[in-house]
């Protein structure tokens, strides 16, 4: 079967940031210039800051975060902390996936927040709908990166990640998310919640919306 990418109108910047404790230096980013492609990677999250809120006056970016950034809601209780369709083996509710999903909430609203002080007048975006990578605009993805795909460090899963997605960028596409359809499931994103909080987005129906999940070894240009 032929599944068509997302079209946008305009290359795009990529950031994205393993998720993991500040404190204990378990964060590591990359950012990607899609002009360029000069290539930026770090380990504070403060140095990525002013990166983004630079490109955002001159391109669209996205924004992955390796972290779960949604749950699904389910009519049937006993399925409550199942995976998602499409993630695997790896769910968002066990083990490493429920402690980043947790450590995340924290982190994604300080940078959010940090990234409107700098950039007032951003556009935020949960998944690719109305998304066109136009300046200003900002879309939130989730980056997974596990088993055979990752590197050595958090660094590494970052850049793994980012240089993926800017393959994408250069053909004015989106990557495809590994999500798929299931019957009786709602969500609730956490994204969605944080971005609000932080004044970011206005539409309290977001909260609803499923975000992409994208995983560098699933589809290929």
């Amino acid at each position: 079967m032929v599944v068509k990418l997302s079209k946008i109108k305009k290359p795009y910047d990529v950031c994205v940031i393993d998720i993991g404790s500040p404190k204990l230096g378990n964060i590591g980013w990359c950012f990607v210039h899609t002009k360029t492609y000069e290539l930026h990677t770090g380990l504070n999250l403060d140095e990525v800051i002013p990166l983004i809120s630079s490109s955002l006056q001159e391109n669209g970016l996205i924004l992955g975060l390796e972290a779960p950034l949604f749950v699904p809601l389910r009519e049937d209780l006993m399925s409550a902390t199942k995976a998602r369709k499409g993630e695997g083996r790896r769910p968002w509710s066990a083990g490493a996936g429920a402690q980043v999903l947790t450590m995340n909430l924290p982190i994604m609203t300080y940078l959010f927040k940090q990234i409107k002080a700098r950039y007032p007048d951003v556009q935020a975006f949960v998944n690719e709908d109305n998304f066109e990578a136009l300046s200003g605009q900002i879309m939130i993805f989730e980056a997974l990166v596990s088993g055979s795909d990752k590197g050595q460090s958090h660094m590494d899963d970052a850049q793994i990640m980012a240089e993926y997605c800017i393959n994408f960028s250069k053909n004015k596409t989106l990557p495809l998310s590994i999500l798929e359809s299931e019957d009786d499931t709602e969500f609730f994103n956490l994204t969605s919640a944080s971005l609000l909080r932080c004044g970011l987005l206005n539409d309290i129906a977001t909260l609803n919306h499923k975000s992409p999940i994208y995983k560098p070894s699933e589809n290929v240009l």
